[in-house]
């Protein structure tokens, strides 16, 4: 949401309504609760004005010296701002449900979003800036749906049916108000444009900052053995006085249009006050009315007051929610195949297998960059297949394009099983396991880690994958067994440990595809071939496609495809023991 130099100012109240009626229809399950709060606060407000109404009366009776009917009303006062004690309560406690209920409904459906988008869209926001945005922004867009625009509704409320009343007890008074009402509107949107700017730049550095704490912790290891703690400190640094800048500018803008806007109310005030004393003094109003007059002033002045205090909130309000707006408009993944003909295919390859194969595939990135064109595999059930070639030129890329993760623009892709053919996509990733490059492992124990992919799986099914995997010896005797707690990313264990609970994790799915991104590239060369032999002899239908840089597995291989030039090659036994050798 930008605005123009010259039009930030006129545009600035339309985009605070746009920016509520997004919310509202993306919260729409509690609209009504919204209007419910609203109409609660703005009785009240009415009610405050009502309460107002019976300072002149008990100033009247003062003056008449009538103490009975004094102490009558005063009595009926207290009750009065007892009952709006309890509106008050009352209506808290309504807004923190709304509130919560707001907050989880959309941190869910921003989190639902962000596991259906399109995986090369949500590639453009960094980890540490999504995590903000579902965090930071989301909090602020609830809270302020729920809490923020009811209070601006029954504030204005307020100041309107006051104006009223004030018009009732003395219509000389709606030309005073044609007189200061320009000059406090016009004082208070002097800096909108440049607050919103101001609150858009922090929410900026935020993310940047959270960003930069991510990578750094999840590189401290590395940052530690390299020295770089001061580097590091330094750059952090760098980021917090952007941070702090950024604030400052912010308040600076907040300070002046609260302090111009106070300078033209203080205007509006005297000019009000004075017309009151001298309409009582021409004998037109009573003191009671005067004092009325003078209360409602005092609580338009109040109401005033609080707008005038939010207005860097409605800024950050509008920024946050422009910010989760984005996320929400991202692309989900395509579909191209309706359940009923993954549950007849997988019928099928339970029984025969699943064969892989790309036909002339074309695919380029978004950011138009071509990794291939024109490029052919094909992998069967009880094969092995390799992918080799220099890094950067494609290996991983055709794995993504075998689970769906990114999309061929031309060519096939296609599963085969018996005389079923399926487009390979978002749907037929349940076909797929799938061990990519780097840790995944997450904290929490051995067990759970096991049970993502299959909740069901008995521990004897998660000790034969284990075993499978060839890791089982080492799990057994470790003191808690299954139920030792792993670290974030797997820590306590070394790399080619957590790489074999990878692959016993993507076995435990039961998969007739298993897709090896240089799984096995921290183990000996021995466990590596151990562990395929395993896979093979456990599910000799299985279709195996791995990727590696080393080459001393591809003797076991049925086809090995060079991947370079945009296309593939199947390489012959001669180029294999030539890789053999030269590794």
């Amino acid at each position: 949401m930008n605005f123009p130099k010259k039009n930030d100012k006129l545009n600035i109240f339309v985009n605070i309504f746009r920016t509520l009626h997004w919310a509202l229809s993306e919260l729409s399950g509690y609209k009504a609760r919204l209007i419910i709060y609203i109409v609660i606060l703005m009785l009240q407000a009415l009610y405050e004005i009502f309460i107002a109404s019976m300072v002149g009366n008990i100033i009247d009776l003062a003056l008449v010296d009538d103490m009975d009917q004094l102490i009558r009303t005063g009595v009926l006062f207290v009750g009065l701002y007892a009952v709006d004690i309890m509106i008050s309560v009352t209506s808290n406690r309504f807004s923190a449900k709304n509130y919560n209920g707001m907050y989880n409904c959309l941190e869910l459906k921003v989190y639902r979003k962000i596991m259906n988008s399109s995986w090369e869209e949500l590639t453009e926001y960094h980890t540490g800036d999504l995590i903000t945005r579902l965090a930071s922004d989301i909090k602020t867009v609830a809270g302020n749906t729920s809490g923020l625009v009811p209070t601006m509704i029954s504030r204005l409320t307020l100041m309107v049916f006051a104006g009223i009343y004030i018009i009732i007890l003395d219509y000389s008074m709606v030309f005073v108000a044609v007189v200061v009402a320009p000059v406090i509107l016009i004082a208070s949107r002097i800096y909108m444009g440049k607050i919103f700017k101001a609150q858009m730049d922090i929410k900026s550095i935020e993310s940047r900052i959270n960003s930069y704490n991510k990578e750094t912790f999840n590189n401290i290891q590395a940052i530690k053995a390299f020295n770089l703690g001061n580097v590091f400190y330094d750059r952090m640094n760098v980021l917090e006085i952007d941070r702090k800048n950024a604030d400052l500018r912010s308040n600076k803008y907040s300070v002046s249009s609260w302090a111009i806007s106070f300078v033209a109310g203080l205007f509006a005030a005297t000019v009000c006050i004075g017309w009151m004393f001298y309409r009582v003094h021409e004998g037109i109003l009573t003191f009671g009315s005067l004092s009325v007059l003078a209360f409602l002033a005092f609580q338009i002045g109040g109401a005033m007051k609080v707008l005038l205090n939010l207005i860097p909130t409605i800024m950050e309000y509008m920024a946050s929610a422009e910010r989760v707006k984005k996320l929400l408009v991202l692309n989900d993944e395509e579909e191209n195949t309706a359940p009923d003909e993954i549950e007849d295919f997988s019928r099928s390859a339970s029984e025969s297998g699943v064969s892989v194969k790309l036909k002339d595939m074309h695919f380029k990135y978004k950011n138009g960059y071509s990794v291939f064109e024109g490029a052919s595999m094909e992998a069967n059930p009880g094969e092995i297949v390799a992918l080799v070639g220099p890094s950067g030129e494609g290996k991983t890329t055709m794995l993504r394009i075998i689970l769906g993760i990114v999309t061929a623009f031309k060519g096939a892709v296609q599963a085969i099983s018996g005389d079923k053919v399926l487009p390979l996509g978002k749907q037929t990733r349940q076909l797929i396991s799938y061990v990519p490059q780097g840790n995944t492992m997450m904290a929490g124990t051995i067990i759970e880690n096991m049970k993502l992919v299959n909740p069901d799986a008995t521990e004897e099914q998660v000790i034969e994958a284990l075993k499978t995997a060839c890791i089982y010896d080492f799990v057994k005797k470790l003191p808690d067994g299954l139920e030792h707690k792993l670290g974030e990313n797997g820590l306590g264990f070394s790399e080619g440990q957590n790489q074999r609970l990878s692959i016993a994790r993507a076995l435990l799915k039961d998969a007739p595809i298993l897709l090896l991104d240089e799984a096995t590239s921290a183990l000996d060369v021995a466990t590596e071939r151990n562990v395929l032999n395993n896979i093979m002899k456990n599910d000799p239908q299985k279709t195996v496609i791995l990727t590696t840089h080393r080459p001393t597995v591809l003797s076991m291989c049925n086809r090995v495809y060079r991947i370079g030039g945009k296309t593939t090659t199947v390489i012959g036994n001669d180029d294999i023991r030539k890789l053999m050798d030269e590794f």
